[in-house]
């Protein structure tokens, strides 16, 4: 490791122990849970390590809330979308007892279109994630134990597989 990384490395250990309990305080106000509030709160603290030096910042809570805010922003986002695509499969499987063949086949077909964009286009992980959450019904704990990865990575998995699988099936209907 380089003087300059050993550097910025010890600037931004000291913003985190100075500043990581106050926005984990505030993100957890925010989100009214600790686990999602810590994720946050580590990730603005990581992506100091592509920005600018820590030891430039005038106001360092300030700067911390911005990166913050965009983490939100995004985690609603894929939230958002994480929910449309669970309700909309629930659709599909609460109407299948009253469904005629050609609706029947069109599920299979969708399945099989998803199960394809998941088996080419996504990394092996987040793929495997998907197939064991939605279609084995396993726990985030469970996965994460199997895939050998943390309970967040799994959610990450998760969520990169849902944007990637609405953004292909329904880019273009509008």
């Amino acid at each position: 490791m380089s003087i300059c990384e050993d550097a910025l490395r010890s600037r931004i250990g000291a913003l985190y122990h100075n500043h990581h309990g106050w926005l984990h305080r505030w993100l957890q106000r925010k989100l009214n849970c600790s686990h999602t509030a810590a994720d946050l709160s580590h990730d603005t603290f990581l992506r100091l390590f592509g920005g600018d030096d820590p030891a430039s910042l005038r106001e360092p809570r300030a700067y911390l809330l911005v990166i913050a805010n965009r983490l939100l922003i995004n985690f609603h986002r894929r939230r958002k979308v994480e929910e449309e695509t669970l309700r909309q499969v629930m659709t599909l499987v609460s109407d299948y007892d009253r469904r005629g063949p050609e609706q029947i086949t069109a599920a299979r077909d969708l399945l099989a279109a998803v199960l394809l964009l998941l088996a080419e286009e996504l990394p092996e992980k987040a793929r495997r994630a998907f197939v064991m959450a939605k279609v084995d019904g396993l726990s985030y704990r469970v996965i994460a134990q199997r895939l050998g990865v943390s309970e967040s990575s799994v959610k990450q998995y998760l969520s990169k597989a849902l944007v990637h699988c609405h953004a292909r099936l329904y880019d273009g209907l509008d």
